[in-house]
């Protein structure tokens, strides 16, 4: 049964658009925030943007037009008041927007279709499963080209997994994957989907008091008969970060993580290689590169032997190279509480106190290349800082912006009003440069660069946040 939409349609406001250097900068009007759950950004669809507003028991949908003209807003219609979305994949002239809700002892899986308008094109049921036997929320992964969805619910018991073809909506395959002695629902901490259909599940085993491991695990389903197990070690250190990710162009499993010699935030290596996945061994050694000291005195600044390893770096980014080498990008990340949040006296009584009263450094970030072997081939160090209080760090670290020959990694100067977006533009062999991009002085903008999405070969939109109002900004690179 189709449901259809009510409009609203709100009247247009003027829009802002300024050159700066070899940019041309567009902002929309302000949108307003207060009352959401969440909201994202879906661009691209049929030649439009949307903004969707999650807002607990209504949802909207708010369309712009390529130029960030506002066009007007709709509100969809389900069958429940209170439904739970759980993911939306955007197509070239549609989105299809996943979600559950529940109906005395079942709880239902569903899938709408709209275009570029909002308009609803058809309403699909994927599956009803006794809610008794599911107590999670359900997440949400898709295979890179969009072919396949994955709906899974992590529990005590394993992952109840749910494969769907994105095309056609059929439903491919449903199981609850168990491994012994594991825990899949403390343990497992990503989950892939490939284009073919391969769901790999990653993990290591839980620890209270470590937030390190020796190493990490793979549960590789081939399909729902087929499932093998493949776990990870280091050389003799602790894993205290790993990223997954697959190459569908080279048809290898990816991975990378920082190296610590104890269970501590410092680290004194990394790995980086991708393998063939009917390469993979059940167990497998990883290469570890140490960092030279040579290396973490450009980091420190201090006199080579002074200091051993690095602190305080976070790995935030993995990126495939087309040879099926990897880059890993790790910064120093840092936070201070001024003073406890037992002293507020809104937190009394409070289960959630705020996250007041915190500093928050994100400051240099430093790059290792490799060879699809695990071998190092080059290791940059970007400086950058960046301070602010009491903000989440919304506005801080950076977005890396991919072309066919370089990566630009883009972030604020500094967290402030009228300030400088810099960029640094690094090269394959690691050559880099460091450019200004440009100045939001005038404008009244604060740039999310973490939640930016990159809409084209040349353009990208950032979301402005002040208060509780957004605006989006669409640079384009002439």
């Amino acid at each position: 049964m189709k449901l259809f939409p009510a409009y609203i349609t709100i009247p247009l406001l003027a829009l802002l658009c300024f050159q700066v250097a070899a940019q041309k900068v567009t902002v929309s009007r302000e949108i307003g925030i207060k009352g959401n759950y969440a909201y994202d950004i879906l661009p691209n669809i049929g030649g439009r943007i949307i903004v969707y507003h999650d807002k607990g028991s209504e949802h909207e949908f708010e369309i712009y037009d390529n130029e960030l003209r506002y066009i007007n807003t709709i509100q969809p219609q389900f069958e429940k008041k209170h439904i739970q979305p759980t993911g939306i994949v955007t197509m070239d002239s549609a989105f299809h927007y996943y979600y559950t809700y529940r109906e005395n002892d079942s709880l239902y899986y569903r899938v709408n279709i709209y275009d570029g308008r909002a308009d609803l094109l058809d309403s699909l049921s994927l599956s009803a499963q006794d809610k008794k036997l599911i107590n999670s929320n359900a997440r949400f992964a898709h295979s890179k080209d969009k072919s396949k969805v994955l709906i899974f619910n992590p529990d005590d018991r394993g992952i109840l997994m749910q494969l769907i073809d994105n095309h056609n909506f059929r439903l491919l395959s449903t199981f609850r994957l168990q491994v012994k002695d594991i825990n899949l629902k403390t343990d497992f901490e990503k989950v892939l989907v490939t284009n073919d259909g391969e769901i790999l599940v990653f993990g290591r085993k839980n620890s209270f008091w470590e937030k390190s491991s020796s190493g990490f695990f793979l549960v590789r389903c081939v399909n729902k008969d087929d499932t093998r197990f493949h776990s990870f070690l280091p050389e003799k250190d602790n894993i205290t970060e790993f990223l997954p990710d697959y190459d569908e162009i080279n048809n290898r499993l990816a991975l990378a993580g920082l190296i610590s010699e104890s269970s501590d935030n410092a680290i004194n290596g990394y790995f980086g290689f991708s393998i063939k996945m009917d390469s993979l061994p059940e167990e497998a050694e990883i290469l570890v590169n140490r960092f030279s000291p040579e290396f973490i005195q450009d980091v420190t600044g201090r006199k080579s032997g002074k200091s051993r390893d690095l602190s305080d770096f976070k790995l935030q980014d993995m990126v495939i190279r087309r040879d099926g080498g990897v880059v890993l990008i790790a910064e120093v990340v840092r936070e201070f509480m001024r003073r406890s949040q037992m002293n507020s006296p809104l937190s009394f009584g409070n289960p959630v106190p705020a996250r007041g009263f915190i500093d928050y450094y994100h400051e240099d970030l430093i790059m290792m290349a490799t060879h699809p072997n695990g071998k190092e081939h080059w290791n940059k160090v970007l400086f950058k800082k960046q301070f602010s209080q009491d903000d989440n760090a919304n506005f801080s670290s950076y977005f890396i912006f991919k072309t066919p020959t370089r990566m630009k990694l883009l972030y604020n100067d500094a967290i402030k009003n009228d300030i400088t977006v810099s960029e640094y533009v690094i090269d394959p062999l690691g050559n880099m440069e460091r450019k200004s991009v440009l100045s939001t002085e005038y404008q009244n903008l604060k740039l999310r660069f973490r939640d930016a999405i990159q809409t084209g070969p040349r353009t990208l939109i950032v979301p402005s946040e002040k208060g509780w109002k957004i605006s989006l900004v669409k640079i384009e690179y002439e």
